[in-house]
């Protein structure tokens, strides 16, 4: 779901106290800056991916102050992770004072008061994690902070939350959107565990990696060719590693492949554009060897064959076709 903030819904007269209210909704209490009251011009955006979510701010000249003291009055249970998208931003933290140009990435901690700002018209966008999620301890998550451009991950990153950006009206609305949540959140650890070094890089690395072959696998369920050694060669290690990889996170490559693609043939199968299709058809298009094949697996996952459970989507949408 997105909720947005639009000034142009307000008054110009209201224009200023509105922005400096919904700013504050959706980060941190915080003091508002804005560079011209009488012209603020703001469009603000959420969206929600099961624990996680992502806040768009674009609007006029602006700043955001936090103090030690507001941020020890009221604790923030999420810390943020923003990728600049237009204008350099300013931002201070902790004494670490740095410019952020369009595309890269910064940690602000909501714990910790911290100066943001960006002058004429600038837009960012902001993942929001829950800290008792990243399971790591507050000095790693410090450490990172200041320096998250030291994280392998750090692009990878920035990339996936560009992604639930530009396409969140239909990613946070679809069936893997708390799976692409996860996913962001498993991002947001390695990248705090890696750039701070220490024991918790590797672990982290390697939660990273499965997140990237699951996001590999769900890309590529309509290729028949798709195998551990495809899946290992596209992600540089060895089969070896790929079943390890796996094992650690207790799931078996093999059989999760499978139980994907059924998913997206029983998803398929419910719609109305599959009502003519072949069974044959969508068992080849979702990478199985035949129809008897298919049709044995799907009745083994979902208790009907594959015909049946089209017939019973069709007979339960007819009220409203």
């Amino acid at each position: 779901m997105t909720i947005v903030f639009d000034t142009a819904q307000f008054d110009a007269g209201d224009r200023a106290d509105a922005t400096c209210t919904a700013m504050q909704e959706n980060s941190a209490p915080s003091t508002v800056v804005l560079e011209d009251p009488a012209a603020v011009t703001s469009l603000m955006e959420v969206w929600t991916y099961g624990d996680a979510s992502i806040f768009r701010s674009r609007m006029s000249g602006m700043g955001l102050v936090r103090t030690g003291k507001q941020a020890d009055r009221t604790p923030s249970p999420l810390i943020a992770i923003a990728v600049q998208e237009v204008a350099t931003a300013r931002y201070e933290q902790r004494g670490v004072q740095r410019l952020v140009a369009p595309g890269e990435l910064m940690v602000v901690d909501l714990n910790a008061g911290y100066d943001y700002s960006w002058d004429t018209f600038g837009s960012s966008r902001c993942l929001h994690v829950p800290l008792d999620r990243l399971d790591l301890p507050s000095d790693v998550i410090r450490s990172a902070s200041a320096h998250p451009e030291r994280s392998p991950v750090a692009r990878m990153l920035a990339r996936h939350i560009s992604t639930l950006t530009v396409e969140g009206d239909a990613l946070s609305a679809g069936p893997g959107s708390a799976a692409l949540g996860e996913a962001a959140i498993d991002l947001a650890r390695a990248l705090f565990a890696t750039a701070s070094g220490g024991e918790h890089g590797r672990a982290a690395m390697n939660d990273a990696l499965t997140t990237r072959i699951r996001s590999h696998v769900r890309a590529h369920l309509f290729d028949r060719t798709l195998s551990a050694e495809t899946v290992a060669s596209a992600h540089g290690i060895s089969t070896r590693h790929l079943y390890t990889l796996c094992a650690a996170a207790g799931f078996s490559l093999e059989q999760w492949i499978i139980e994907q693609r059924l998913r997206r043939a029983y998803e398929e199968l419910s719609t109305p554009r599959a009502a003519a299709v072949p069974i044959a058809t969508i068992a080849r298009r979702f990478g199985f060897a035949g129809h008897a094949h298919f049709t044995r697996r799907f009745r083994a996952a979902y208790g009907v064959t594959p015909s049946q459970w089209r017939d019973t989507a069709a007979a339960a949408r007819e009220p409203d076709e």
